[in-house]
């Protein structure tokens, strides 16, 4: 599959309008559809439920974002013939510390009190972001030499990760989901770190507000625990092990991109075997010496622009879980221990 699809697939949502569903005991959700940047779409969702009056995730804060996100209030008011606006929400939930999920922030804050809403372990996203930038950054540039990225085109990479967060002003977060218990009100939270280190799903009656964590046309994109931490195919593969076991009687699965899933555990299944397919396929990959640029390019093409770090992240993510088990070793050890520079590490499979 061309990586490029990664993208690609998100543009669905510019044809809709807002959607909306009910659970089993009669919430009532708005799927709200936003042009997070240019021709990449996300969902926010208003769910409206007893006295709540909840805002699921805000987009990006970035072109016509918060526009659409104006006018999926007002559609929602006009369908279900009730007032709604910013300042009638009780509160504000983000599933995750991805940009394109809370960088609406900054302009909600400024029209509603509501409380904000986060995990403990993607708050710092959210209000220390400059210093998350920096962090992350650093990292990355190492991982990239590591990867085997010539260095001009790293450097580049880095500022392609930086440019899309850099407009997002640092706010509140007013409550952190572990310290609330893991739920709100009808509201239940579930931890399921790999796609982001805080990522949560959201169960309401027999609806599931997933995030990230579970779409229904892609596999989500993974980056290396070395990047940050609780993130990896490690965690992601055991958070969906738990989710199967956690969301049970659940009709309804509404992700922040493509379309709603009616079959979560059998699309749970369907992802685990795209992981372990792609696992296998850089086990036969490596019977020689790889990059991870390398590794990249033979999994996901010619791709361009930020889907070229994603490809990378993807790559890497696969090939520290095969290092992490001891199926890969170093094949240049002595090059990257004793050689001058930064030695780029090239994988094999591990010789019988």
């Amino acid at each position: 599959m061309s990586y490029s699809r990664y993208v690609t697939v998100r543009q669905h949502a510019q044809n809709q309008k807002v959607r909306f569903f009910e659970s089993s005991r009669g919430a009532r959700i708005a799927q709200i559809p936003l042009e997070a940047f240019p021709d990449f779409w996300v969902y926010a969702y208003l769910v409206f439920v007893d006295e709540w009056r909840v805002l699921i995730d805000s987009g990006s804060g970035f072109g016509k974002n918060n526009q659409n996100l104006e006018d999926g209030l007002a559609a929602a008011a006009e369908a279900w013939q009730r007032p709604l606006s910013f300042d009638s929400l009780t509160h504000i939930l983000i599933t995750h510390g991805h940009i394109d999920h809370f960088g609406g922030l900054g302009f909600v804050r400024e029209k509603s009190a509501a409380p904000i809403g986060i995990h403990e372990l993607d708050q710092h996203n959210l209000t220390h972001t400059e210093e998350r930038l920096a962090e992350v950054a650093r990292r990355m540039a190492c991982f990239l030499a590591d990867a085997g990225v010539p260095e001009d085109e790293a450097g580049q990479l880095v500022e392609i990760y930086k440019l899309t967060k850099l407009d997002y002003q640092p706010g509140r977060v007013d409550f952190t989901y572990e310290a609330a218990g893991m739920k709100l009100g009808p509201f239940e939270m579930l931890h399921v770190p790999g796609h982001s280190a805080g990522h949560v799903v959201i169960r309401l009656d027999d609806v599931l507000f997933c995030g990230d964590h579970v779409l229904s046309e892609i596999s989500p994109h993974q980056a290396p625990e070395g990047l940050t931490l609780n993130t990896g195919l490690s965690h992601y593969l055991q958070s969906l092990q738990s989710l199967l076991g956690w969301a049970t009687n659940i009709r309804l699965t509404l992700g922040g991109h493509n379309e709603p899933i009616h079959d979560l555990a059998g699309r749970i299944v369907e992802i685990q075997q795209i992981h372990q397919n792609r696992l296998n396929e850089i086990l036969a990959l490596l019977d020689e010496p790889h990059t991870i640029a390398e590794i990249s390019h033979q999994l996901f093409g010619e791709v361009h622009g930020y889907n070229v770090l994603l490809a990378l992240e993807e790559a890497g993510a696969h090939v520290e879980y095969l290092h992490q088990r001891g199926l890969l070793r170093i094949a240049n050890l002595n090059e990257f221990t004793n050689g001058g520079g930064h030695t780029p590490i090239r994988y094999q499979t591990l010789l019988d």
